[in-house]
């Protein structure tokens, strides 16, 4: 009979236990859920870091897309002189009173040769641009762009963010 009391106590003894320990470790989660609820996460966010991060894709975005934007511009020089050059000018000319009426094959002549050296003279411009030093420029500004962004708009915001889709806890970012 005395076993059967040691053995009965013995289970009371770590149902008492284990309840004990449950209900200890239910108050910690309650008391660490309201502390996280009232009080919140601090995130501190390295603004240099993701500046340089921004900096490094735009420059390398800018390095790869600029040589294909001049291509393409390129391309459409000719098309876009020949529309703006279009009747501009006239088969009369004007000399000290006198006016002459120039041949249609001197005016074609004339328009296909101006024609010819402003879509030369651009297309130089074009190949003149230094798009390694235009897509640093870019990345530059980016750069300054992400960092007072951050300074300005993240710093010290307050965002709330739902555990579970139920607890609220607040999220201060510092901005360093």
């Amino acid at each position: 009979m005395g076993q059967r009391n040691a053995r009965r106590l013995d289970s009371r003894s770590f149902l008492l236990g284990a309840g004990s320990v449950l209900a200890l470790f239910v108050l910690l989660l309650a008391a660490a859920v309201a502390m996280l609820t009232s009080r919140g996460v601090a995130i501190q966010l390295d603004c240099e870091d993701v500046a340089l991060l921004v900096r490094e894709q735009v420059e390398s975005q800018a390095k790869a897309a600029l040589p294909r934007m001049i291509a393409g511009a390129k391309a459409e020089i000719p098309r876009i002189v020949r529309e703006q050059m279009q009747d501009q000018l006239s088969d009369r000319m004007e000399i000290a009173g006198f006016v002459f009426t120039m041949p249609a094959e001197l005016l074609q002549q004339l328009e296909r040769s101006l024609q010819k050296n402003v879509e030369n003279a651009t297309g130089q411009i074009l190949d003149g641009i230094d798009t390694a030093t235009l897509a640093a420029q870019f990345a530059g500004d980016a750069y300054r762009m992400v960092r007072q962004t951050l300074q300005e708009e993240l710093h010290g915001q307050t965002f709330m963010v739902f555990l579970f889709d139920r607890i609220p806890v607040p999220v201060h970012v510092i901005v360093r």
